[in-house]
């Protein structure tokens, strides 16, 4: 069973004890933010290194920004990522158990021994992006976006299989490359 998530606000205070100024809340963008947008980016983390051990489970962080960044050794579980522009990244031993992906633009990452167990990943895109000894068991695939070459590679339930949107190609890149 899932623990409740804090708040925005509360969220925001966990990560200023290590990554966030400390006087300052960031605003919660209206979408999902990108990389060419004017400053405030909400929650933004740029050619950063979050890691080590770090445990943000229970996080309500929609519409935050990461890119150009080393993700290793972090807990996400049961934290709303909804929304967020998760690109150009290395996730490596992250835990995504019971968090929420949906409608995120994670394209041209690497995930490299990831945990999406009961995850929702219903519209992810992760075109581009590569899987090395990731476990997608019981996470929620509705329109996740993926190419058939992607699919080849992954174990994944027949349901999961059947509600993934496959594509023939990764398409264009994301921004921000």
């Amino acid at each position: 069973m899932t623990q409740t998530r804090k708040s925005y606000e509360d969220s925001c205070k966990v990560l200023q004890k290590d990554y966030l100024d400390n006087d300052i809340i960031p605003p919660l963008p209206t979408r999902r933010p990108l990389p060419d947008d004017e400053d405030p980016l909400g929650v933004s983390f740029f050619k950063t290194y979050i890691g080590d051990g770090d445990d943000l489970c229970n996080l309500t962080l929609p519409r935050t920004f990461i890119s150009r960044s080393e993700i290793n050794d972090v807990n996400f579980s049961n934290t709303d990522l909804s929304e967020s522009s998760l690109s150009w990244n290395d996730f490596i031993n992250v835990n995504f158990t019971f968090s929420s992906l949906k409608d995120a633009d994670a394209r041209s990452s690497n995930f490299e021994k990831i945990n999406f167990t009961n995850a929702d990943l219903t519209n992810t895109e992760f075109q581009h992006s590569s899987f090395d000894n990731c476990c997608f068991l019981n996470a929620i695939m509705n329109g996740t976006l993926l190419t058939n070459k992607q699919g080849e590679g992954i174990e994944l339930s027949d349901l999961q299989r059947s509600n993934i949107t496959w594509l023939s190609d990764d398409g264009p890149e994301p921004p921000g490359g």
